[in-house]
């Protein structure tokens, strides 16, 4: 009897035990773990995502940002380089107009009474117009970028007038000739020798300032602030002197 006993509680306690609390927890605990670990490895991923996401992030907008210095820079070199055309375009318009005075000057001259065989005047005037003639050719090789013709032209006019009245273009083109061939310290030698022996030439100002470059492409810095700073000391209100300020500031000073 007592084993019958005992069998029906065990019988009429089972189901209660399945279905209460401790078996619901029972039940429910690898169920619940299971759900945890499939939350985790989710938010894992998700991170994982994101940490991907902001690494593509960082690395295009570091390239945007060296993508915007490049372009800074190629406007910064564009503008330096249309503001010395635009310069030695000036420059050209002033000799040519110079050019023509002479011209109208020599003509004024020659339409009077024709000088006598024995005169000594001829002689010189002959030379100057031989040597007018040798620059205007060599200038104007200059104007077509023709740099290695104008170089020796320039040369033969200084070789024949040492002192003519074209000496210190002829210097300064023959440095921007020198320059161009990117034999920077010809070039500075030339532009050196306009602002020493013609420092009141109209193209004196051009002559410090492209002399600081061509020492600046040689990286001798001191002879290139030194040039800026001459310069400014003396054609303060030149747009090259402005120029020599910003090369300046770019040198440290």
């Amino acid at each position: 009897m007592r084993r019958l006993r005992a069998c029906l509680i065990v019988a009429t306690l089972a189901p209660a035990l399945m279905s209460g609390c401790w078996g619901a927890k029972w039940a429910k605990g690898p169920i619940n773990a299971e759900k945890a670990n499939l939350k985790a490895d989710s938010l894992r991923v998700e991170q994982r995502r994101m940490a991907e996401q902001l690494d593509r992030l960082e690395r295009q907008f570091a390239a945007d940002a060296e993508e915007r210095t490049a372009a800074q820079a190629r406007i910064a070199s564009t503008l330096t380089d249309l503001e010395e055309t635009l310069r030695a375009l000036s420059s050209r318009i002033e000799d040519s107009e110079q050019m023509q005075q002479n011209r109208g000057g020599r003509s004024s001259r020659s339409s009077g009474s024709s000088p006598s065989v024995g005169s000594k005047s001829a002689p010189a005037d002959s030379s100057e117009l031989a040597a007018e003639d040798i620059y205007r050719a060599a200038y104007l090789d200059v104007t077509r970028g023709n740099y290695d013709l104008a170089a020796p032209a320039f040369r033969d006019y200084l070789a024949k007038n040492p002192d003519g009245a074209r000496a210190a273009e002829a210097h300064y083109y023959l440095g921007e000739c020198e320059y161009a061939s990117e034999r920077w310290l010809e070039a500075a030698g030339q532009f050196q020798q306009v602002v020493r022996d013609y420092p009141k030439a109209r193209l004196a100002p051009a002559a410090y300032l492209k002399m600081g470059n061509a020492y600046a492409k040689l990286e001798e810095r001191g002879l290139a602030q030194q040039a800026y700073r001459a310069l400014i000391e003396k054609h303060p209100n030149t747009e090259e002197a402005k120029q020599a300020r910003a090369a300046l500031n770019e040198l440290g000073g």
